[in-house]
């Protein structure tokens, strides 16, 4: 090992998880699950575990990384929420704090505002976004502004109505943006001092039947990638604070590809140059390199992540490793980002675990 590499510091990883069985997915979670990673060589080990919550499958950790909010991806009967988790960054511990209604079935994602003053509660199931105040200690507060969308799709299976998927900040913290994937639309909300309005200012249509499903901002906040789902292929719009404009489309699957698919997490890396994208079916994640002013993408290669079905991945904030969260194979697997090309290649350092969903590091 280099020698300079036995000074990068260890962080946490932060990993959530089914726990329980579904129609699509085999929960073997634990719930949600503290992990190490060493500096050096990439390599994982437990920390602590938080049991006691159902399914609790996306997280966000706050602006001071203090507060790690959970969904607990059930139905609205049986009690679907987000927990506020305190996490303790000198050991890894998470203590409960709150728990709040998501008023709607099965919350797929959880999000802060920039400010970290707002919290949003996607519903997949019900369609619709739960929106509340946070307080100065990153507790949510008062009642839910809560947002139902209609409309629906061309794909009588999956889009019989609007299937919320992720709420996001724009860069100025005046709106966010809302990947609605059951009427493939991206919604604008306002934000504001009545937390957000409850009708949107602006409504973009994506490509029909293509399913956006997550959207990340390039670092000048001039441009938005969205993955759509069943599009198996990511879009590239320009944003002004204005509007929203299309620009360019790519495959997130190398040419000649004949199977089934479906992405899921999108990931801009912490130098703002390479983007990547996950593909459950071929099992793989696609790399691109952002080039031009007009943010377009360069395929940089497509890499198997050794397992099956990967429902997420995350960068460590060196940029140095990618952990991709194979669901199917109960598995995490670390590879090694070239800095210079954005390429993938194996560090041979994996993590069992039952059932990962998403991967947050703090």
């Amino acid at each position: 090992m280099d020698t300079h590499l036995q000074d990068k510091p260890d962080t946490f990883l932060i990993v959530g998880s089914y726990t329980e069985t579904l129609p699509h997915v085999v929960g073997k979670g634990m719930g949600i699950s503290v992990l190490r990673m060493d500096g050096g060589d990439g390599s994982l080990s437990p920390v602590s575990s938080l049991s006691g919550l159902r399914n609790p499958t996306y997280l966000s950790l706050s602006n001071d990384g203090n507060m790690l909010y959970a969904v607990e991806e059930i139905a609205h009967a049986e009690g679907a929420g987000a927990r506020a988790l305190r996490f303790d960054r000198e050991v890894g511990t998470l203590v409960e704090v709150a728990k709040v209604s998501a008023h709607g079935d099965c919350p797929c994602h959880v999000a802060t505002d920039h400010s970290g003053r707002r919290l949003f509660i996607s519903n997949y199931v019900s369609g619709n976004l739960a929106a509340y105040a946070l307080d100065e200690a990153g507790v949510p507060t008062g009642d839910a502004v809560d947002i139902r969308r209609s409309g629906s799709g061309p794909n009588r299976d999956r889009q019989e109505g609007p299937h919320l998927h992720q709420a996001t900040a724009t860069p100025g913290n005046a709106h966010v943006l809302v990947c609605d994937a059951g009427t493939d639309e991206i919604a604008r909300y306002p934000l504001g001092d009545v937390l957000i309005g409850i009708d949107p200012d602006l409504v973009v249509k994506t490509r029909p039947g293509g399913l956006p499903r997550h959207l990340v901002f390039a670092q000048n906040g001039k441009h938005v990638f969205v993955v759509e789902e069943l599009g198996c292929s990511v879009s590239t719009y320009s944003y002004d604070g204005q509007g929203i404009g299309f620009l360019s489309e790519v495959s997130t699957l190398p040419d000649g590809f004949d199977g089934d698919c479906a992405c899921a997490a999108i990931r801009l890396h912490p130098n703002g140059r390479f983007l990547y994208a996950s593909n459950r079916g071929p099992d793989t994640i696609a790399a691109f390199e952002i080039v031009g002013s007009e943010g377009l993408l360069k395929p940089v290669g497509f890499y198997p992540t050794l397992g099956r079905i990967p429902r997420d991945f995350a960068i460590d904030p060196t940029g140095r490793f990618l952990v991709a969260a194979n669901q199917d194979s109960h598995s995490l697997v670390v590879f090694a980002i070239d800095q210079q090309t954005g390429a993938l290649a194996p560090t041979g350092q994996s993590f069992e675990t039952g059932s990962p969903v998403c991967l947050v590091f703090a």
